[in-house]
């Protein structure tokens, strides 16, 4: 039983403060319910105890009374039927290539021989850290969890008298100017001892790692220990998730948007831009946030997630991050994080529908503009960003998606239109489509975007504009629940 912030895959109890925290006070106030009744007996107390009293007061009140196995049995039976369980998840997540399930576990265990030997993790920096594998548990033969118990000696720096920290490259840092606390102080001048968990999926080559405490040299310490053990590639592909995969993430949790980071502004002036508001407003619509998103990029979301436990369903709000941090603001099981490593691996598997038509347009912008000198780049991408999302509020049903993710289904009907301009669509191999139902609504721009990218960038042909209209409606002119509907749809019907 811990309070440690880096516990969730190795959860097995909870100590009576954690449950007691977990359970609402309405729950004990429950009229007739046999365990609070059946504890209120025993302790010699009526049940206006309860309904009088704040829960920290009955609770205490019970508790003196009993002995403490029956109050730790009461709070279990309460909570099994009432409490929050799980964690707070704050992981960050890398990729790795050619993980094996079977190298790795077999390290593992060759780690749980008597009295093994700590292995110094691969840093590759000053800092000395020792670690030791304390538990390890697998899963379907895909699954592997691994718990370190890890001792981060302050041997990589001097505290000197005058309070100032001198570390291996002779900076001087004060801690007086640094306005630290005590946990911070200590992290300085004493050796720390913590747990750090790790949840590495074979099957997905994806790491996710224990994000709270950790410093980041040794969380990639631990990535590149485990890499080495599965016998993983020594290259690794980075980990970077563009603005229209980070909200494909949130489509698929069923997402309600409450927040957007931007950066990556094409004004090198301006670092970055954050939006809070309602998860009702329509925030990514609004006439504050058009600038940032016609020149910037998306760098995190945060949204709500009605999340199940098994007990009760509660809205938990979910933030993910560009380089694929993600944490939350209330307990979820470790199903939760399965359920992120599926969406991370539908959206890295789908990239190439995914590239924003902003990227797109950078591809062959500057080509463009030296052929067409006076036309501004500016208007140019306002006029195309609301062409596409005319063309998601036309065909797209609006109780399908949170408005924030006009984005992905923007992106995904710029690349497949992108493909179908490359067919033969006249081929017999592909469907017959006589006629669109109707036409788009900024038709114009929406011509001009698929002849200059096959102009300037893949200088073919330009596509006849009717034709591949008529296709294009044929795909996203269906009743479709996700971006990734209309994907399949696409490659179904044209064999992309």
């Amino acid at each position: 039983m811990s309070n440690d912030p880096n516990l969730l895959f190795f959860r097995d109890e909870y100590t009576n403060a954690e449950m007691a925290s977990r359970i609402r006070t309405k729950d004990f106030r429950t009229d007739s319910h046999q365990h609070v009744e059946s504890i209120l007996e025993k302790a010699g107390l009526s049940h206006d105890v309860i309904l009088e009293n704040r829960k920290s007061d009955f609770l205490s009140k019970i508790k003196g009374r009993v002995d403490s196995e029956e109050y730790r049995s009461f709070l279990k039976d309460m909570f099994e039927q009432f409490g929050e369980k799980g964690d707070r998840v704050n992981l960050q997540f890398y990729r790795v290539d050619g993980l094996s399930y079977q190298s790795l576990v077999n390290k593992l265990e060759a780690e749980q021989e008597p009295e093994p030997e700590p292995e110094a993790l691969a840093d590759g920096g000053g800092s000395q850290y020792s670690s030791l594998i304390s538990d390890y548990q697998t899963h379907e033969d895909s699954i592997v969890d691994i718990q370190f118990e890890l001792t981060d000696h302050p041997d990589d720096f001097e505290l000197t008298d005058e309070g100032f920290v001198v570390d291996n490259d002779g900076n001087r840092v004060d801690l007086s100017e640094l306005d630290l606390d005590l946990d911070d102080y200590q992290r300085f001048v004493q050796t720390n001892e913590y747990t750090i968990e790790v949840r590495a999926y074979t099957d997905a080559d994806l790491i996710a790692i224990s994000n709270s405490k950790a410093s980041n040299k040794l969380q990639k310490a631990i990535y590149q220990s485990v890499k080495r053990w599965g016998n993983a590639s020594a290259n690794n592909d980075g980990f970077h998730l563009r603005e229209t995969e980070l909200l494909l993430i949130q489509n698929l949790f069923d997402g309600e948007n409450s927040g957007l980071d931007y950066g990556g502004f094409l004004d090198k002036n301006l670092k970055t831009a954050k939006y809070r508001g309602d998860r009702h407003e329509t925030l990514s619509r609004s006439e504050v946030l058009t600038p940032a998103r016609e020149r910037g990029q998306i760098t995190q979301v945060r949204f709500y997630h009605r999340y199940n436990d098994g007990t009760n369903t509660r809205l938990v709000q979910v933030r993910v991050y560009r380089d694929a941090h993600i944490s939350t603001s209330k307990p979820t099981r470790p199903d939760f994080v399965n359920g992120v490593k599926d969406h991370i691996v539908t959206a890295l598997d789908n990239r190439e529908y995914l590239k924003p038509y902003d990227e797109l347009i950078d591809e062959f912008i500057d080509a463009r503009s030296r052929d067409q000198l006076y036309d501004g780049e500016a208007a140019y991408r306002s006029n195309k960003m609301q062409a596409f999302s005319s063309l998601v509020d036309q065909y797209i049903a609006d109780d399908t998606y949170d408005e924030s993710e006009s984005q992905v289904y923007e992106a995904v009907i710029a690349n497949i239109g992108i493909k179908l301009a490359q067919l033969d669509l006249d081929d017999s191999q592909y469907p017959t489509v006589s006629q669109a139902n109707d036409r788009p609504q900024r038709e114009n721009d929406l011509k001009e975007f698929f002849e200059d990218y096959c102009d300037y960038e893949l200088h073919s042909t330009l596509p006849d504009f009717d034709q591949l209209w008529r296709h294009l409606e044929h795909v996203i002119n269906r009743r479709h629940q996700s971006p990734v509907d209309i994907i399949e749809t696409a490659e179904q019907d044209y064999a992309l």
